[in-house]
């Protein structure tokens, strides 16, 4: 039976070429970035996730119903003790009896049309996609701390930019009220700059903001304290981490059987296709082995009689008439199998749909920054030429501090575009199944 959705023989959006010489094991890929705070910063917050907790507490349930579906396959054995005083005032003198059982109950089903077989692979089908799920929220978790890293040394660089465009528009406000006051610049010319310089603030202003709540979205994630996390993250402060590359298979259809939320999803789709082979055995007889051994004691009125019992015997349980609920049952499984199952090809081509957006963002942005590259060279060959310019006498301090500016707000724009690399890598390692088969098994 098809169960994927059929993916194409390639992948349709461009893959970043990395030599394998070069490009990093996803294992060790978060540690390629050279950024030991950040690494930290996930270690923290893999340690106390309520999201974490939650996966790590289904994977108990789950462990527990594998276990309780093994144990049907055996007999089950059972000790069974009682004791009863009674005293009849009816007739006299009163007769007072008493009488004791203890003994051993054993019963077992024989798995005639494996109905219990299929109930147990259906749970162990279970904990494998809850132990997947696990992974995934791992990794999840990883790439959202990892976001949240790099928008805020990001914007703390784009502060430090903004800070510095701002300085340079401060300076030139203070020579145009001085040339205003001698009477070589026009009033319009300081009101122009005088917006200018208070649209540089509030972006200062909006940027020291959005590097706040960068913080406060850390502290979420990691689960520190503000006050701590501020200072483990004083070290590294505006240093804008380079993700590493990684080889990305080239066969879809590999790349989607690593990714653990797919993997879960099928082993949910195991579990549902028991269930239908549960169902379908329920129809037909099921026989059991019954059995009991003991003693018993009996006092009456002074009396004593004891003895031993014991009896061993089939039972069989033979369906006769049930109004169709047992079929019922059939066509009830068969019919979440076919809803789960177009859930599931849903499912992958919505990964398709993740890979090649990773890859296509990737890609832009690698040939923004490029250009951006070009932009930055000769924005600094123009810069060089104002200085030389200021000292030779052919170009003025506002002159230089205008081309300064728009240098900086070239540096602003690359920050940006480093950003959304980093962002479109990360959303890439997510897409293709993260780092969890090469991960040793961890306590959940």
């Amino acid at each position: 039976m098809q169960v994927l959705a059929k993916p194409g023989a390639q992948w349709q959006a461009p893959v970043p070429p990395a030599a394998a010489e070069q490009a990093q094991s996803l294992a060790q890929w978060w540690a390629a970035w050279g950024d030991p705070t950040m690494t930290d910063l996930q270690a923290r917050a893999l340690q106390d996730n309520t999201s974490l907790a939650q996966a790590a507490a289904r994977i108990a349930q789950a462990r527990a119903d594998a276990a309780s579906a093994g144990a049907a396959l055996w007999p089950s054995v059972d000790l069974k003790a009682l004791y009863a005083s009674t005293r009849s005032p009816l007739q006299p003198p009163p007769v007072k009896q008493s009488y004791a059982i203890s003994g051993l109950d054993a019963r077992w089903e024989i798995d005639l049309f494996g109905a219990v077989s299929i109930a147990r692979s259906g749970a162990l089908a279970r904990l494998e996609a809850r132990e997947n799920e696990w992974q995934d929220a791992r990794i999840s978790l990883s790439a959202e701390v990892a976001n949240a890293y790099v928008a805020l040394r990001a914007c703390e660089a784009q502060q430090n930019v903004l800070q510095r465009v701002a300085n340079s528009q401060t300076l030139s406000q203070k020579l145009l009220q001085q040339r205003t006051g001698a009477g070589f610049v026009s009033a319009v010319e300081l009101a122009q700059n005088t917006s200018l310089l208070a649209n540089a603030m509030t972006q200062l202003q909006q940027q020291k903001t959005e590097c706040a709540v960068a913080v406060k979205s850390l502290v979420v994630l990691t689960g520190m304290p503000e006050p701590e996390l501020r200072n483990m993250l004083e070290a590294r402060a505006a240093q804008l981490p380079q993700p590493a590359s990684f080889v990305v298979e080239s066969l879809p259809a590999k790349v989607l059987l690593q990714r653990p939320d797919l993997r879960a999803a099928l082993q949910n789709l195991t579990a549902v296709a028991s269930e239908i082979g549960v169902a379908e055995a329920r129809r037909y007889p099921s026989l059991s082995l019954m059995g009991s051994i003991g003693t018993y004691s009996f006092r009456i009125s002074g009396q004593t009689q004891q003895g031993n019992s014991w009896f061993f015997g089939p039972t069989l349980d033979l369906p006769l008439f049930d109004a169709g609920s047992r079929k019922a049952a059939v066509d009830n499984a068969n019919a979440r199998y076919a809803e789960m199952l177009a859930a599931f090809k849903q499912r992958t081509l919505l990964a398709v749909k993740e890979v090649e957006e990773a890859l296509l963002r990737l890609d832009a942005a690698n040939q923004n920054l490029l250009q951006q590259q070009k932009i930055d060279e000769a924005r600094s060959i123009a810069m060089q030429a104002s200085e030389t310019g200021l000292i030779a006498g052919s170009y003025s301090v506002l002159d230089r501090e205008e081309i300064r500016r728009q240098q900086l707000i070239g540096q602003h724009q690359k920050l940006m575009l480093q950003r959304d690399q980093a962002a479109a890598w990360i959303a890439l390692y997510k897409a293709v199944g993260g780092d969890w088969q090469a991960d040793a098994k961890q306590d959940k």
